[in-house]
């Protein structure tokens, strides 16, 4: 019997039980309680979790963004590379997939801090892909990009060639070449093999033999008539934004949007039939699955079917079951700049595959990056293995905010806030429980033009039963009562008691008698107490822009907060 018959065989019948089990599967109740109408979904968030904004557009302000105010941001990769973590993305004045528009990169050392975006090709050469990064077999770490032939609206015909250059092992960029000759394309840069570096040929030569890298882009295009056989058979949305990840058992999965799948069980030389995922709806956001560093998986998806949001994950032991749907970024700040095809939420998710790390980074972490409403660039640091609960800090970190440690002391904290759009926010998170007492210390450092607010939060559906705000004019409201004064420079104590049971908490401010307040939404648990330098926030109105020439840093807020405890 021949391989391929015998190919054929094995994937019929794993193509048979598919029918009635799906071959990637969600188990847990978590999908089932989602709420549409919540930023989170109303889902409890990952322990530990850390979201860094990379990049935060803004037409009024362009000298501190990209220099050029463009408010079009999406189509993300990251990888690593000598140490250091790298972000690209397509950046585009104001609509998707529109001239003027350019590939961009951004570099970080920690994750946390990040360059400001240089270009990845020159403006004009280039138009996006949906990766940008490969790790050739030989060592040598590869930037490419779709060639661009027109400076009008881009579409799948008016792009088919790929530039490439080098990422040098001291950061910098090697010469730009082509890499696949776009047949609209008359001139362009010397092909690859032209080059007097011959281990940069032949990392090139391996990128091109690598079909499963090229075929992430959709259909198969850059393949030609070698792309995968399931493209013949499968309806025409199959094959968008392809994720490949081998699986604990070595077989070959890939997953695109609207929850195709297909498996090969020779690397990718043959593929079994297409396959929709029935009891799980996915939608045209991009789906992410990898191996994490402990050996297990993880699947990081939008879980609506039409919104982007929340930007939740999974884990699994084997690459076939997940479980435990946690957030990882539930925030959906205002849009603030309207645009062509713009859908709002963290979406288009990205982390680091196999076939674009060099393995240098060793810190117990997954990296995802993402764009927020296709206009901001934010990336996560996840840590590994997967919490679904424990106790931990989770930071949501604005370009133009900080949550950071301040001093010593692990739970002493930093927030700080200049954005007129956005705020900062840490959450101490720690396992369910109906009863607990909170203490902490807080001082206010500087007063802007923003509140800082504390809540206790529930563990589904965003619950936030007890909320203490400290206004800008020196007022601590609790409950909406007005509770203490305060004043910058002033450490205050703070001491809560709170009871699921009796929907009763009550507040002692600088050690006096405790005041009693009735909870203002109901739980039956607590699982997260909540430091965020804004107004809790629901879903944004779409299409509403920001007022011209508001879109900058304001006057700063900053808190330092220490002593956290929870007991």
């Amino acid at each position: 019997m021949t391989r391929t018959l015998s190919y054929i065989l094995i994937a019929l019948l794993l193509a048979a039980p598919a029918l009635a089990q799906d071959p990637i599967r969600i188990e847990g109740p978590e999908q089932s309680r989602l709420n549409n109408k919540l930023p989170d979904g109303g889902l409890p968030p990952v322990v530990g979790v850390r979201n860094f904004q990379v990049f935060r557009a803004s037409r009024a302000a362009p000298e501190l963004t990209d220099g050029q105010g463009f408010t079009y941001n999406h189509h993300v990769d990251i990888a690593c590379w000598a140490g250091w973590l790298y972000v690209a993305w397509d950046n585009g004045q104001k609509d998707e997939d529109t001239w003027p528009a350019r590939e961009v990169y951004s570099t970080s050392t920690d994750g946390v801090s990040w360059t400001r975006p240089a270009e990845l090709f020159p403006m004009g050469l280039s138009n996006p892909l949906r990766m940008y990064f490969y790790h050739a077999p030989n060592g040598r770490m590869l930037a490419i990009a779709a060639r661009r032939v027109v400076r009008g609206k881009m579409t799948n015909a008016t792009q088919g060639g790929v530039v490439v250059r080098e990422l040098l092992a001291d950061h910098t960029l090697g010469p730009v070449y082509t890499l696949i000759k776009s047949p609209a394309a008359q001139t362009g840069p010397p092909f690859f093999f032209f080059s007097n570096d011959p281990v940069f040929a032949q990392a090139c030569g391996q990128l091109l033999a690598d079909h499963t890298f090229l075929e992430q882009q959709d259909r198969g295009a850059l393949l030609n008539d070698q792309r995968m056989k399931p493209y013949e058979d499968a309806a025409p949305d199959f094959g968008k934004a392809f994720c490949f990840f081998h699986r604990k058992d070595g077989e070959l999965v890939g997953i695109c949007k609207k929850g195709w799948v297909v498996r090969s069980l020779d690397n990718g030389l043959t593929w079994s039939p297409a396959t929709k995922l029935q009891k799980f709806t996915a939608g045209t956001a991009k789906e992410w699955i990898q191996r994490t560093g402990d050996g297990r998986f993880a699947w990081a998806h939008d879980p609506f079917p039409v919104d982007r949001f929340p930007l939740a994950v999974l884990g699994g032991d084997d690459g076939i079951t997940f479980r435990d749907m946690r957030i990882v970024h539930g925030e959906v700040p205002r849009q603030r700049y309207a645009g062509l095809d713009k859908n709002i939420g963290p979406q288009y998710v990205r982390g680091i595959s196999e076939w674009n790390t060099d393995g240098s980074r060793t810190d117990r972490a997954m990296w995802l990056a993402y764009s927020v409403s296709k206009e901001d660039i934010w990336v996560s640091r996840i840590p590994i293995p997967l919490e679904s609960e424990g106790t931990g800090w989770n930071f949501y970190v604005p370009k133009w905010a900080d949550v950071s440690a301040a001093g010593s002391d692990a739970d002493a904290l930093r927030l700080e806030d200049y954005d007129p759009y956005d705020y900062a926010r840490a959450d101490r998170v720690f396992p369910p429980r109906p009863r607990l007492t909170a203490q902490f210390d807080l001082v206010a450092e500087h007063l802007g033009p923003r509140d800082l607010e504390i809540e206790l939060w529930g563990e589904f559906n965003d619950a936030r039963p007890a909320r203490i705000v400290l206004n800008p004019n020196g007022n601590v409201e609790v409950a909406g009562t007005g509770a203490a004064r305060y004043s910058v420079g002033q450490w205050i104590k703070f001491q809560i008691n709170a009871d699921a049971n009796s929907d009763e908490f009550d507040v002692s401010i600088n050690g006096a008698a405790a005041k009693h307040f009735k909870f203002a939404d109901q739980t039956d648990s607590l699982d997260r107490l909540v430091f965020r330098t804004g107004q809790y926030r629901l879903l944004p109105i779409r299409g509403d822009e920001v007022p011209a020439g508001s879109d900058r840093p304001t006057e700063s807020s900053e808190y330092l907060l220490r002593g956290v405890t929870i007991r």
